[in-house]
């Protein structure tokens, strides 16, 4: 099991690297730092150089890195522009390669949103026609996997359960397309604990979180005590990370990584 800590929801800097806290990571113990993609591609080349250095300083591995698309990039409706997709794609890819990540998420709720003049099924169409186009070959091309993150509904209204992220995944037809589980979506959307199980041969990816992102230092709440468990049964043996808050720091933070690790 590789065990990360993902800086999406626990730092107010969305447009710089909080380098502080990125330590605090690597001394509490974790393996990998999960960032934001989208953050890493639009650093200049000297800050991104600055963020390799240190992860390379501190051998700290960036296994895997979330939200994928800006909210200018759109991937559902009348506006999806081929040549932009592919430009951003090449360049966040090539990055986050860089930074030794095999997987990245695929969130990005105010790109994938359906507008009012796109249905459900025309928004699976289209979400997996870039995907197919443009997404799977730079997955090959630099060695990733791309996981599909259900969202909660009040978060996105397109794509919420699990059994709505497989259904891109066996659209796209493709083994660089597999699918996370994120327990707080999960709980948010009534989501099925035991479809973690269903669904065990294309999970490839888990966040773990509390409602409001709290981060579980002492216990979980049952919901989430059940998708740990499954995750057991199951004999899941990949990267998992919390996407939280990181409560009171360094100590809430080592705390959290224990009892987690307990679980397995």
């Amino acid at each position: 099991m590789r065990y990360g800590f993902c800086k999406e929801f626990s730092t107010p800097l969305k447009t710089e690297v909080d380098y502080e806290l990125i330590k605090m990571i690597k001394e509490a113990g974790f393996d990998f730092v999960e960032m934001r993609a989208m953050l890493v591609s639009a650093l200049s080349e000297e800050e991104f150089q600055k963020l390799a250095e240190t992860l390379k300083e501190l051998e700290l591995d960036c296994d895997c890195c979330c939200a994928l698309f800006p909210r200018t990039i759109r991937v559902t409706g009348a506006q999806i522009n081929y040549e932009e997709i592919e430009e951003y794609i090449e360049r966040t890819f090539s990055r986050c390669s860089k930074l030794g990540a095999k997987k990245i998420v695929f969130g990005s709720a105010p790109a994938r949103a359906l507008d009012e003049e796109t249905t459900e099924e025309m928004g699976y169409e289209q979400i997996s026609e870039v995907i197919r186009r443009v997404v799977v070959p730079a997955c090959e091309k630099y060695d990733i996997t791309v996981v599909m993150e259900p969202l909660r509904a009040d978060a996105c209204n397109f794509i919420h359960t699990l059994a709505d992220g497989m259904k891109v995944v066996d659209m796209v037809k493709s083994d660089r397309i597999q699918l996370l589980g994120d327990t707080i979506h999960m709980m948010s959307n009534h989501d099925n604990a035991e479809d973690v199980v269903k669904y065990a041969d294309s999970l490839k990816h888990v966040h773990i979180a509390e409602m409001q992102r709290m981060l579980p230092e002492d216990d979980y709440s049952p919901f989430v005590k059940q998708v740990i468990g499954n995750l057991k049964e199951i004999g899941y043996n990949g990267t998992i990370s919390f996407e939280t808050k990181n409560g009171e720091g360094l100590g809430s933070m080592k705390k959290a990584l224990k009892l987690l690790k307990a679980q397995f």
